[in-house]
């Protein structure tokens, strides 16, 4: 078989395969990555490549081991759905990092994240004063979750608050 064919069709196949593979997986896949699922995400796709691209390898052995790491990663994900200390082990879980206006240092460190990295995230959303803040949490996925003191949410809540006079001709 000419080499352009060849080079086509596996390219043909490792496409189709990743793409039933991926949908097989579920839709978590396609929007909130963990750091493990990221990773898995990138070896799934080297895989699809050799598949593509590597004619020294075969093309069924190639898709063997592509099928087995998928069939693992969907294993994966119900098993961490129904165990507790699974998915605390797997993904990890949120760590408070800001307690009523105070800094956590030793959760801080536990999740390997700085005080300049912390202040940074917090000014990015906002809060230039940490005494506004009653929790700020480091989510599993690494995102931070801010939960403003009560004193805050009333500030916020006035200064968002519209009337009618103000919207003008622009009423809905």
């Amino acid at each position: 078989m000419p080499v352009i064919i060849e080079g086509v069709m596996r390219a043909a196949f490792a496409f189709i395969s990743l793409l039933v593979l991926i949908r097989l997986m579920g839709r978590r896949y396609s929007s909130q990555l963990t750091f493990f699922e990221y990773i898995t995400g990138a070896a799934i796709g080297a895989m699809g490549a050799i598949i593509a691209v590597n004619q020294n390898v075969s093309i069924w052995g190639a898709f063997a081991a592509l099928l087995t790491f998928v069939v693992l990663m969907i294993l994966n994900g119900y098993l961490i759905l129904e165990s507790r200390p699974l998915r605390k082990l797997m993904q990890g879980e949120a760590v408070v990092v800001i307690q009523k206006g105070n800094i956590l240092g030793g959760n801080l460190t536990m999740v390997k994240y700085s005080r300049d990295d912390l202040v940074a995230v917090l000014k990015e959303k906002g809060y230039s004063d940490i005494s506004d803040i009653e929790y700020a949490i480091i989510e599993s996925n690494g995102k931070l979750d801010i939960i403003p003191n009560s004193r805050t949410r009333e500030v916020n809540s006035r200064s968002r608050e519209v009337s009618p006079e103000d919207m003008g001709d622009k009423q809905i």
